[in-house]
C-alpha cells in the first residue's frame, strides 16, 4: 500500500482528499497520450477529467474554494476579458486576430488552481501517495529503456491505438541517443523524455524532503539518467540553490549531499559508460547552437518578447490575444515559454497574476521545499500553461494540497517558521 503504516487512520475527509490525489495522479500520468477530438483538433484527456473531478470534489466536500487563489483568477480573467476588448477595438500590428477558443481554454484550465483540499490532509500520507506512483513510472521507463537491450522498444502508442483518441503528434516521444541505435527513455506513458526527467527530478526531490527511502531514491536518479534530458537536471539545480540559500543547515546538508551524489552518478556515467557521457555532454552546449531544442527551448523566447514588445508597446499591459505567440511571422524558429506566452498575449499584469495561484496559500515543509523547483519546471522547461497533465500535477502538489505536517512544530526547520502562522491565518 503506498502510504505506509501510520500512527492513525486518516478519517473520511482525509481519505476522500487522498482518493482525490490518487485519480489526479493517474490520470496526469497515464493518460498524457490521450485526447478527446474537438472539431479538427484534438485536446487533452485529463483536463475534463481533472476538472470534473475538481467540481465532483467540491459538491462531496472534499474540496473548497481557496479564497484567495479565487480573487488571484477573477483578476486573471478580468484582465484577460479587458484585453480582448482592447484589441478588438485597436488595429492589429500582427497576422491574425485573438482566438476566443485559446484564451477560453486557458482559462478553464488555469481554475484548477481554485480549489483546495476542504481539511488538511497528512503531509507524509499525501506525498507517499505521490512517490508511489511517480515511482511506477520511474520504473515503467527504467524498463522500457532496457528492453531495447533485447531489442524491444515501444516508444509511441500511433500504430498500435486509433489516432483519433491520442494526442501524440505534436510531441517527440522516440528521440535517439546518438549511439547504439537507442533511444531516451520517456517514461513509457509520459510523452517526452524531458517530461520524463523533470517528474523523476520532482519524485527526487520529495524524497530527498521527506523519506530519503534508499530504493525511491535508486529508482529516480536512474530514470533522470536514462531520460539523457537537461531539463531534469535543471529543476533540481533550482531545488539545490533554494534549499541551500532558504532551509538553514538542513537545506545545506540536503544541498551538500544532493551535489555529492550528483557527482559520484557523473563519475560512475563517465567510467561504465561513456557514450552516454558524451551524449549528456552534447546537451550541455545545446543552448548556444541555433536550431538546437536549449536554443528554441531557453533563447528564442526572449527574442520573441523583444520583437513583440519594439513592434506593438501596449502588449506588455494588454497582450496581444490568445494563442497568437505561437503563430507569428519570425526570421528565425522559435518556441514560447509558459511565462513568455501568458505575457505576450494577456499582458505582464496577467502574468502576475497567474503565478500567484502557485504561490498563494500556507505551504507545508516539504510543499515550502518544492515551490521552487516546481515553478522553475513549470516556467522554463517547456509550454506547459495549457498541458493538464504537467499543469494540474504541479498544481496539486503546491496549491491544491492542503497539508499539516507530521512532526511536532518544534521539529520543524526555522526556515519555516512563518509558515506555521500563515496556515494559523489563511484559509487553504
Amino acid at each position: 500500500m503506498p502510504d505506509g503504516d501510520r500512527d492513525r487512520a486518516p478519517n473520511a475527509a482525509e481519505r476522500q482528499a487522498l482518493n482525490f490525489t490518487t485519480v489526479i495522479l493517474c490520470a496526469c500520468l497515464f493518460l498524457q497520450r490521450f485526447g478527446v477530438p474537438l472539431g479538427s483538433l484534438s485536446v487533452s484527456l485529463v483536463g475534463p477529467i481533472g476538472l470534473a473531478l475538481a467540481f465532483l470534489g467540491l459538491l462531496t466536500g472534499a474540496l473548497a474554494f481557496s479564497t484567495w487563489r479565487l480573487v488571484a483568477f477573477l483578476a486573471l480573467t478580468g484582465i484577460a476579458a479587458l484585453g480582448m476588448i482592447w484589441q478588438s477595438s485597436v488595429p492589429s500590428s500582427f497576422d491574425g486576430g485573438s482566438q476566443v477558443q485559446s484564451t477560453a481554454q486557458f482559462l478553464l484550465l488555469t481554475s484548477f488552481a481554485v480549489f483546495s483540499f476542504a481539511q488538511p490532509v497528512s503531509e507524509r500520507r499525501f506525498f507517499d501517495r505521490v512517490n508511489f506512483w511517480l515511482a511506477v513510472i520511474a520504473v515503467a521507463g527504467i524498463v522500457q529503456f532496457v528492453a531495447q537491450f533485447a531489442g524491444l522498444g515501444l516508444f509511441a502508442f500511433t500504430g498500435l491505438l486509433p489516432d483519433a483518441v491520442l494526442f501524440e503528434a505534436r510531441y517527440n516521444l522516440q528521440i535517439p541517443i546518438g549511439f547504439a541505435g537507442l533511444f531516451k527513455a520517456n517514461g513509457f506513458f509520459l510523452v517526452e523524455p524531458s517530461v520524463f526527467s523533470q517528474f523523476m527530478a520532482i519524485g527526487l526531490i520529495v524524497e530527498l524532503l521527506s523519506g530519503k527511502r534508499v530504493k525511491y531514491l535508486a529508482l529516480f536518479s536512474t530514470g533522470l539518467i536514462l531520460s539523457v534530458s537537461g531539463t531534469g537536471w535543471i529543476v533540481l539545480a533550482s531545488f539545490v540553490v533554494s534549499a541551500a540559500l532558504g532551509m538553514g543547515l538542513r537545506g545545506l546538508a540536503i544541498a551538500a549531499g544532493t551535489v555529492f551524489a550528483a557527482a559520484v552518478m557523473a563519475l560512475a556515467v563517465v567510467q561504465f559508460a561513456p557514450d552516454l557521457a558524451d551524449a549528456f555532454g552534447e546537451r550541455l552546449g545545446e543552448v548556444s547552437r541555433m536550431g538546437t531544442s536549449g536554443h528554441l527551448r531557453f533563447i528564442t523566447p526572449f527574442w520573441l518578447l523583444d520583437d513583440v514588445l519594439t513592434r506593438a508597446p501596449s502588449a506588455a499591459l494588454v497582450g496581444i490575444g490568445g494563442g497568437i505567440s505561437e503563430k507569428l511571422t519570425m526570421p528565425y524558429d522559435y518556441n514560447v515559454n509558459t511565462p513568455i506566452k501568458v505575457a505576450l498575449e494577456y499582458g505582464f499584469p496577467a502574468l502576475v497574476a497567474y503565478l500567484s495561484l502557485f504561490v498563494l496559500g500556507a505551504k507545508s515543509p516539504v510543499q515550502g521545499g518544492l515551490v521552487v523547483p516546481v515553478i522553475v519546471l513549470f516556467l522554463f522547461t517547456g509550454a506547459y500553461q495549457q498541458f493538464p497533465p504537467v499543469l494540474f500535477l504541479l498544481l496539486l502538489l503546491i496549491s491544491v494540497a492542503r497539508l499539516r505536517p507530521d512532526d511536532p512544530p518544534a521539529a520543524l526547520p526555522a526556515g519555516y517558521a512563518a509558515t506555521g502562522a500563515a496556515r494559523a491565518s489563511i484559509s487553504a
